[in-house]
């Protein structure tokens, strides 16, 4: 016999989802969806609804919706384009950061951060795939997620121009097959990845 126990606190609830609100207050669709699974998950899920509509009031300017997890999976390959800001627990995220970037290509493009929002302790940002050591040196991962990281880095770190630049760098990177990995279906290495984005910066 085996038990799991997840603890969700009002406090650490509330301060995901202010999170999750402020940022949405912040782009242009001003839209945040809820993953949850509370017909099924009977405790910490309806819990977790509630502090999302809570939330919702406070930020009415900011439109929302919300899923239960297995059919938010399915919307995300399906309908993409119905999603900008995704809060979620811990465990639906983690799996939601590894759909969502190989629903746009690869799982290799995806950053990630763990971020402090009050500032009051360092943030760590990193590739979602993490420093994927099985293919270690064989020059086939794709840099993407490590640089994009960099920029969400600089961001956090106000300079939003240098993470602008940086963006635009990758993105003009990803414009041929021969500066594109082999899992985004191009023919570039590691190293010439990483050289095509530096030339887009010079």
């Amino acid at each position: 016999m085996a038990v799991q126990e997840s603890v969700f606190t009002r406090h650490g609830v509330d301060r995901i989802m202010d999170y999750a609100f402020r940022l949405a207050e912040g782009r242009t669709r001003r839209h945040v969806t809820s993953a949850t699974k509370s017909n099924g998950i009977v405790h910490t899920m309806p819990f977790w609804d509630e502090r999302f509509r809570v939330a919702a009031e406070r930020y009415p300017d900011v439109e929302t919706a919300q899923f239960h997890i297995d059919i938010l999976t399915a919307h995300f390959v399906l309908h993409p384009d119905w999603f900008d800001v995704v809060v979620a627990s811990n465990l639906f995220g983690d799996i939601l950061s590894d759909l969502g970037p190989a629903v746009a290509g690869s799982i290799g493009i995806a950053p990630a951060a763990n971020i402090s929002p009050e500032r009051s302790f360092p943030s760590m940002f990193e590739p979602v795939h993490g420093s994927a050591p099985d293919i270690a040196g064989r020059g086939v991962a794709n840099p993407i997620g490590a640089i994009w990281s960099a920029a969400m880095m600089l961001e956090h770190l106000g300079q939003p121009e240098a993470a602008e630049e940086l963006e635009s760098a990758i993105e003009t990177s990803l414009e041929s097959e021969h500066t594109r990995t082999r899992d985004l279906g191009g023919l570039a290495d590691t190293e010439g990845a990483v050289r095509a984005v530096l030339g887009a910066l010079s």
